[in-house]
């Protein structure tokens, strides 16, 4: 038995060595790293060697030109090899990490259910009205699980733990700008103030001011209203004209401002003319936020929105909702205080003042109405309870 000891840089370039010399008979004896890399220490059966030559075809006789294929690659290749090998390890070990993650988050889901199962069916009640997984936990955590006031001790916590506004915006008066993304209904919602407004205190107290100068037909929608109840609109493009119009408005008993609609990410949006930083600090600005909108969204856009100095919000698009747990889990996870909620298009009359146990009545009813059970059940079992939850 022929032994031979192979050195190279890597394992792939010693194996192409040992292969290149005696084939796929080669018998590996040892390998270990060495200083120049890697050393192999490899023997052949001399019996394989000549069952190898006899059935090896001759080379051409006429042919006096052989190719010799390296045996060594480049610097470079090499690093592109090891690159490659060290991502797929690392994915490789993300994935069992993530699915060990689960099954542990399962199984101490199905232990918790065992252990207390009354615990657990109300954490399962809350996120099937959309709560959040993180508040979820915590209610129920200062919750004695096992009384059978449970229930009504989280729903009254939760009642409490909400921030409302202590007087009306119309009656209160004073500048109020309407903040938020693009779609949610600052428009209809200023038209919805404005009417009220003027039924109860006349069209001379009330004035109206739009910013969006951007999207097309944004400035004729509100004159629109506005002639309706026969009230000017004010248009201003910078934040000078803006201070200038304020000025001027200064004995109207209420102003309200139209702002563009951005989105959360837009880098222009700490340049929001309303914002409170820079002399505007008698504005208000109160964010419209959309109430079929995911809880991990919702969030984004108050984070964000929260540049220009947040006073409150406007809940809209009530009836398009499937759940309100979401919109619940804002209002205490960011303490934000909420003035309105729309529930429709029409113009007064689709705007109220929030009491907080009706918006949670909402929340219930349309709890009950929720056909995902049984799924977001077999979700928790394999420890999926956190990723269904922020995904509503």
């Amino acid at each position: 038995m022929k032994i031979k000891r192979y050195l190279a840089p890597t394992m792939r370039q010693a194996m192409n060595l040992v292969r290149a010399e005696h084939g796929d008979d080669a018998v590996i004896l040892s390998t270990k790293d060495v200083t120049e890399g890697v050393e192999i220490v490899a023997a052949l059966d001399p019996e394989a060697t000549q069952f190898q030559t006899d059935q090896s075809v001759k080379p051409v006789v006429n042919s006096t030109y052989q190719t010799v294929e390296s045996t060594s690659l480049s610097p470079q290749a090499s690093s592109e090899a090891n690159s490659g090998e060290m991502a797929g390890m690392a994915a490789e070990i993300k994935a069992v990490k993530e699915m060990l993650e689960n099954q542990l988050s399962g199984l101490a889901w199905g232990h918790e259910e065992q252990n207390d199962p009354h615990k657990v069916e109300l954490i399962k009640r809350l996120l099937l009205l959309g709560m959040g997984w993180n508040l979820s936990q915590k209610l129920v955590k200062h919750t004695d699980s096992k009384s059978h006031q449970a229930w009504s001790d989280i729903l009254l916590e939760i009642e409490r733990s909400i921030p409302t506004e202590e007087r009306d915006i119309i009656e209160r008066g004073g500048i109020v700008a309407l903040v938020g993304p693009t779609g949610v209904g600052k428009t209809t919602t200023i038209a919805k103030m404005a009417s009220r407004f003027v039924m109860r205190n006349g069209p001379e107290q009330l004035a109206l001011i739009t910013t969006d100068c951007y999207k097309i037909g944004a400035q004729a929608q509100l004159k629109t209203f506005a002639d309706l109840i026969n009230v000017p609109v004010h248009v201003a493009s910078t934040q000078g004209e803006l201070y200038a119009l304020l000025t001027s408005l200064g004995h109207k008993k209420l102003v309200l401002i139209d702002t563009a609609g951005m989105s959360q990410r837009d880098l222009q949006l700490s340049q929001q003319l309303t914002s409170g930083h820079e002399g505007a600090t008698s504005v208000r600005n109160y964010l419209v936020i959309s109430a079929a909108t995911q809880l991990s969204v919702l969030t984004d856009i108050v984070r964000s929105f929260g540049q220009v100095v947040l006073k409150g919000c406007v809940l809209t698009k009530v009836d398009e909702a499937l759940q309100l747990g979401n919109i619940l889990t804002l209002l205490v996870e960011e303490q934000l205080p909420i003035a309105y909620l729309s529930n429709g298009q029409r113009v007064p009359e689709d705007l109220e003042i929030v009491r907080t146990r009706e918006l949670i009545d909402r929340a219930i009813v349309l709890g009950q109405q929720n056909k995902h059970s049984s799924q977001d059940e077999q979700a928790f079992r394999m420890g999926m309870g956190k990723e269904i939850s922020d995904a509503q």
